[in-house]
């Protein structure tokens, strides 16, 4: 498919992961400063119902929904419907309901069968977009990749390009100096917007990992 690509003088480009919604374990409520799992889905809601605008692009990098049981398709619909231009949908670990939805769609299209995925795949409100498990996009000319989980050496790192991901909550014993970044609502408990990485980012300069030369001059602003 064609690279998706952004100017944010355009659209606010927004990204979030590990939103976890119903995952009322400890390990994830007590980082986050949350008391209890409805204090958490109140305030996750909220914020990004006042966070995100309807001219927002926002990227979501997985694990939306964490054991809802039945509510899990609820939740799902939830998610694929926030008030923002259109949201992109990377599959994390935990696909509850998100996945029921894709394989929903898939059935309306006359495609569903085991060995078949289908990306992008957008729904029909026109404002969500399924891109699978990886994808590759422009943000301001900037190559970034995006996944769930984190990669170690990943395409146009020699070229100024940055890797998203989430899955982590933060943990990750990660170099700092390299140009990937844990976009997960442990950071800040909201979706970050693409000038607050860049301010992340400034100070880091991607060393060599493997045969790949470091950071070379191809991209310029």
């Amino acid at each position: 498919m064609k690279k998706l690509s952004f100017k944010t003088s355009e659209h606010r480009v927004l990204f979030t992961a590990d939103l976890h919604f119903s995952h009322g374990k400890d390990f994830i409520l007590k980082p986050r400063g949350y008391a209890s799992l409805q204090e958490a889905m109140d305030h996750t809601r909220k914020t990004l119902y006042d966070t995100l605008k309807p001219d927002d692009v926002l990227f979501n990098l997985g694990d939306a929904v964490v054991g809802a049981g039945e509510n899990s398709l609820q939740y799902a619909t939830e998610i694929t419907n926030l008030p923002c231009r259109h949201q992109y949908f990377i599959f994390g670990n935990h696909n509850a309901g998100m996945q029921q939805i894709y394989d929903t769609e898939l059935q309306r299209l006359g495609l569903a069968a085991d060995d078949v995925e289908l990306y992008p795949l957008t729904l029909p409100n026109g404002r969500f977009t399924f891109l699978g498990h990886y994808a590759e996009i422009y943000v301001n000319r900037r190559p970034v990749v995006l996944a769930h989980y984190p990669i170690a050496s990943w395409n146009h790192l020699s070229k100024g390009g940055w890797m998203l991901h989430g899955h982590c909550h933060r943990n990750l014993k990660d170099d700092p100096s390299l140009h990937r970044l844990d976009v997960g609502w442990d950071w800040k408990k909201r979706p970050v917007a693409w000038d607050e990485i860049e301010r992340e980012m400034a100070p880091r300069k991607t060393k060599a990992v493997d045969h790949h030369s470091a950071e070379s001059e191809f991209f310029t602003t």
